[in-house]
């Protein structure tokens, strides 16, 4: 069981999470073993935190994954790729997600102006790291482009499944019925020890979460699931 965590504070297997405090979000450095290799998952909104974690863990990314295109998932992006040289992976159906940031934050009236990356594929982005398969995998529901980067039996889901409740689908680009299928798509799809860790709220067990989200069980129609435990 994965216990929440403050910022900078380790929430996994060399897994840290910060809480990013102008929008709340989680961003997640996740070290690879490979020396000071680490790569970052959602930079949201509070570049200084998470420059802050890195220095103090001595890591430095060579890659960034954003699970979906909104600012507080993809927000500092180009600064850690412009200071550290990382590439960025966001789904090409994001891309007119991740352009509309500035809009939303304004609409929101968010004190943030987000610079857009450069963003490489990633749907179909699989790679070996530090002895582990990262792999991307699709999960359109929340915003058109969503996916769920799955790293060994660690599951960062940005706002396609949370420990507690259901992924907002009333934004530009939502749709809560394809945020369903995807969700009883996926359902069995993971480890029976993957750990989740959202773009939001606490992380957690996935057993756990399939027995005792009742908000997510009533969002998908059961009070169990195929896979729950009784």
């Amino acid at each position: 069981m994965v216990a929440q965590g403050s910022n900078g504070q380790e929430v996994g297997e060399q897994i840290w999470q910060i809480v990013n405090q102008i929008h709340p979000s989680n961003s997640y450095i996740c070290a690879t073993g490979e020396l000071e290799d680490c790569f970052l998952v959602d930079p949201g909104t509070d570049v200084e935190a998470i420059d802050v974690a890195l220095a103090g863990l001595g890591l430095k990314p060579s890659r960034i994954f954003c699970t979906h295109g909104h600012f507080d998932h993809v927000g500092s992006a180009l600064f850690f790729q412009e200071k550290y040289g990382a590439a960025c992976f966001l789904h090409s159906g994001d891309q007119k997600t991740m352009r509309g940031s500035n809009f939303l934050m304004m609409a929101f009236k968010i004190p943030f102006l987000m610079k857009m990356p450069k963003t490489e594929v990633l749907e179909g982005f699989s790679a070996i790291l530090g002895g582990r398969e990262l792999r991307s995998v699709d999960a359109p529901g929340h915003t058109p482009g969503s996916c769920i980067v799955q790293y060994g039996n660690a599951l960062f889901t940005g706002d396609t499944l949370y420990t507690r409740g259901v992924g907002l689908s009333k934004l530009p680009g939502g749709n809560s019925e394809q945020l369903k299928a995807t969700l009883l798509g996926l359902w069995n799809s993971f480890p029976t020890d993957a750990l989740v860790f959202p773009g939001h709220g606490e992380c957690g067990a996935l057993a756990t979460i399939k027995t005792e989200n009742t908000a997510l069980l009533d969002f998908l129609g059961l009070r169990a699931l195929p896979g729950s435990e009784e």
